[in-house]
């Protein structure tokens, strides 16, 4: 047996057994992790997001819509000129790496933007109730 084990070429065996088995492994490891950070990641900024998001759609309403909701100022563009003053605030708010991040994150962000606007609206008026 001994002299079986100092024939073998161990070099050319642990070569074969870490591109065979061990680099593979690894590499799926790392990517499962890297991939597991990056969700996280995304979680936390989406939630920076949507706090900011909050913040403006109050700020905006307290400053601007309170006081024309449901007077003949309350028109279309108004709706339209409120909404892209909000979206002005959001962005503004954000941390520079939230928005890179996420703005990559979503091919469509605006969209994303209106409809977080849209949930912030409807969150707001239920807490209020």
């Amino acid at each position: 047996m001994k002299d079986i084990l100092s024939s073998l070429d161990w070099t050319t065996i642990l070569g074969v057994i870490w591109t065979a088995i061990i680099l593979p492994v690894g590499t799926k490891i790392l990517t499962s992790v890297n991939r597991w950070l990056e969700a996280r990641k995304l979680d936390k900024y989406g939630q920076i997001l949507y706090d900011e998001v909050k913040k403006a759609v109050k700020a905006v309403y307290e400053s601007v819509v309170k006081d024309i909701k449901g007077t003949d100022e309350w028109t279309e563009d108004k709706m339209n000129e409120v909404r892209e003053l909000a979206k002005t605030k959001i962005l503004q708010a954000l941390p520079t790496i939230v928005y890179k991040v996420l703005n990559e994150a979503n091919e469509d962000f605006g969209d994303y933007l209106d409809s977080l606007i849209d949930t912030a609206l409807y969150d707001t008026k239920h807490e209020e109730v």
